[in-house]
């Protein structure tokens, strides 16, 4: 045991004391190394961190002396992670690692393990000296007898099966004796059973059910009692027996393992001879020890042979796992450079981020304050709404862009296929583009050869693509550009291209065009904005659609065309759907009374969002009262008894399903079949069921629009279908 502290000395002897058991305590590595010049142990239980030479040095030079090589050691340490010592541990030979506070339990069946081994191995050291002790004494006898005992001797070495071994022995027993028959038996341990049994006479084997002779089963049991040899002849009582028929002369002797009888030998009828003589019988002790010997090492052998393999297994599989550690290691390596550069990029895009966000929040603020003011004329006021419109609609962009990769990462964004016109597809995509390309006044060319092409896909989805890649080609165009779009049906599939006349890209960032948060600049010297987002977008939408989107550039400032290429639709497409160009939305004055006489109940904790919600309904005609909490919602909907709830879902303390819940098990019949809208920033498809499953009649995402808003409102209240 070696530990620098004698506390932890003094808890290991006391969890390991017990008899015929040696615990040696050493305070350092050195004390320990001291002790291991002169003397063997059985384990070593050695701390990891001590002052001086700590664990792992001790081990290593325990480890280069042959005395002490094999010797097993069991690192203790505090260290629960022990991450960055378990290799080298394991390296310098360690079998095991055990974490303190020490489990004393754990702790002694380790311990016994490795104490039982080094008792086996000691007494197989000790057996062999035995028996080659014995083997100097048969030394003493007839030439012939020790020509026969040697090659007795090994054979007996030489063979590693017990079974055999006994085989063996009872063949050369009966021949070296010369008896008529010999037999050697092994008790199982439990009871007077057998676990081995061999029989033998001149001719042949005896077989293993034919019954002992009942005066020779009372002579062993006789010589069972007494534990020692018994010779015994014709005239002696037992033999007198008048059943006895066979049986002329019997020798016998115990076999012993560890002071106890483990089994038995008998020789019956001496061969020209009346009976056995002394030193038959000193030699039938000989030949028992010899054969309790051999069976014990052969036993020893089988079993060490056993863990050997074991061990060799074990062996191997460490080896096997060091180099898959190796070459982990270097995988790590790579994944660390590729985690570091991915790193860089993350850190990259949210700096654009942040520049992103911050630049429309600018011109909204900019102009909000400018509002507050009052001193705007009406042409000014204009162009201030237009301008926070158009830059909240850019944040709102950014937001879905975000959660459309989002949603690409984690495997939840999917399409709905439909049977749709692709070109139809293209040319609402081109008209939600329009304003941007001609307010550059940049040429747009549709060259649609391919009309009445279907493609099994989802209107929005492809929208969104063309969308992406038109506002992407206008982007990159300078003034007074051009963008051509072509539509090629090729066997299965139409081909869509759209070419610019734009900065072109650089070969080198081509392979890369297409991967999240990446952009050809990203300095803070740009021309261009944007995330890094809508080409990973557009490459992932036209995958789930089963197409395929590429590149081409002949290099910086002469144009680029991206080609996407989609599987026509099959006759089992049954379904059509419409495309609804994006900007075609009706604006709100047309709804100024459709709400007119509601009763509205607005709940959300940000005064911000209450407060235009409250504008956009009091515009619409209906009476709007708003909550900040879910307790002054219950007690308005007793006192006030709206016709309708819109609620937000993220609250402090009771949430919006909270609130719903209430409602739908309120005892109040005009609470419980109230309509309720769920107006939140939590805008997945899962939330959506999520919010319908709790008892919203619908579903509305933050930042609201005013007509999406309304119109969910009119029909939940049945005013437009």
């Amino acid at each position: 045991m070696v530990d620098d502290s004698a506390t932890n000395l003094l808890a290991l002897e006391s969890i390991l004391q017990g008899p015929n058991r040696n615990l040696v305590r050493a305070s350092s590595g050195e004390d320990a190394l001291r002790y291991l010049l002169s003397n063997d142990v059985a384990v070593i239980l050695m701390d990891v961190y001590m002052p001086g030479l700590d664990g792992l040095e001790t081990a290593e030079l325990i480890r280069g002396r042959d005395r002490s090589r094999s010797i097993p050691i069991i690192f203790l340490t505090a260290d629960s992670t022990g991450g960055r010592h378990l290799s080298r541990g394991y390296s310098l030979g360690a079998v095991d690692y055990i974490v303190k506070p020490v489990e004393p339990d754990i702790l002694r069946t380790k311990v016994a393990v490795f104490v039982e081994l080094f008792k086996k191995t000691q007494e197989v050291r000790h057996q062999a000296e035995l028996l080659k002790q014995k083997n100097l004494e048969l030394e003493s006898a007839n030439l012939t007898r020790l020509n026969m005992l040697i090659r007795l001797g090994q054979e007996l070495a030489a063979e590693h099966e017990p079974d055999r071994v006994l085989g063996n022995f009872c063949r050369s027993a009966r021949e070296i004796v010369g008896a008529e028959e010999a037999a050697v038996g092994i008790l199982n341990g439990h009871d007077d059973g057998l676990k081995h049994f061999f029989r033998c006479s001149p001719n042949d084997w005896k077989e293993e059910s034919e019954p002992i002779p009942g005066v020779v089963a009372q002579s062993l049991k006789t010589m069972m009692l007494k534990r020692r040899s018994l010779r015994l002849s014709e005239t002696d009582r037992i033999l007198e027996d008048p059943k006895n028929v066979s049986v002329r002369s019997f020798l016998g002797a115990p076999l012993f393992s560890a002071a106890k009888v483990c089994g038995w030998l008998y020789l019956l009828n001496k061969i020209d001879g009346d009976e056995f003589t002394e030193a038959d019988e000193s030699l039938a002790s000989t030949l028992a020890t010899q054969v309790a010997i051999a069976y014990e090492n052969a036993t020893l052998y089988h079993h060490v042979q056993s863990h050997a393999e074991e061990l060799q297994n074990e062996i191997s599989e460490r080896k096997q796992a060091e180099e898959e550690r190796a070459k982990l290691f270097v995988l790590e390596q790579e994944a660390r450079a590729e985690a570091e550069k991915a790193n860089r990029t993350k850190d990259e895009f949210l700096a654009t981020l942040s520049h992103e966000l911050r630049t429309p929040l600018t011109a909204i603020l900019g102009w909000s304050h400018l509002m507050r003011t009052g001193n705007l004329d009406d042409p000014q006021l204009g162009r201030a709404v237009d301008t926070i419109e158009r830059n909240a609609r850019a944040q709102s962009q950014l937001i879905d862009d975000l959660l459309d990769v989002s949603r690409i990462i984690t495997g939840k964004l999917k399409i709905e296929p439909h049977q749709v016109d692709v070109c139809g597809v293209v040319a609402a995509a081109v008209e939600a583009a329009r304003p941007t390309f001609e307010a550059k006044s940049i040429e747009f060319e549709l060259d649609m050869e391919a009309k009445g092409c279907f493609v099994a896909g989802d209107a929005n989805r492809l929208q969104q693509v063309f969308w992406n890649l038109f506002s992407n080609a206008v982007k990159f165009t300078p003034e007074n550009g051009r963008v051509i779009v072509k539509a090629r049906r090729n066997d299965d599939h139409v081909n869509i291209a759209i070419s610019d006349t734009g900065i072109g890209i650089d070969p080198q960032f081509v392979p890369y065009i297409f991967d999240r948060f990446r952009q050809a600049d990203g300095s803070t010297t740009r021309l261009h904005g944007g995330l890094g987002l809508g080409l990973a977008i557009v490459k992932h939408l036209v995958l789930l659609h089963q197409g395929t989107v590429e590149v081409e550039s002949p290099g910086e400032h002469q144009g680029s065309t991206f080609i996407v290429a989609l599987p026509i639709a099959g006759e089992e497409d049954q379904v059509s759907a419409e495309v609804q160009p994006n900007g075609s939305e009706d604006r709100l004055t047309e709804y100024a009374t459709l709400l007119d006489g509601l009763r509205i109940l607005v709940v959300d904790d940000d005064a911000d969002s209450r407060d235009v919600v409250e504008a956009i309904l009091n515009s619409c005609g209906s009476e709007v009262n708003c909550c900040k909490s879910a307790a002054e919602a219950i007690k308005a909907v007793r006192d006030w008894k709206p016709d309708l709830m819109v609620s937000d879902i993220g609250m402090p303390l009771e949430d919006g399903f909270d609130l719903i819940d209430k409602l739908r098990k309120h005892r109040s019949k005009r609470a419980r079949l109230m309509p309720a809208i769920a107006l939140t920033a939590y805008a997945t498809k899962d939330d959506k069921a999520r919010t319908l499953a709790a008892g919203f009649q619908a579903h509305v995402t933050k930042p609201v629009e005013p007509e999406v808003l309304v119109k969910s409102i009119a029909f939940a209240m049945g005013r437009i279908r």
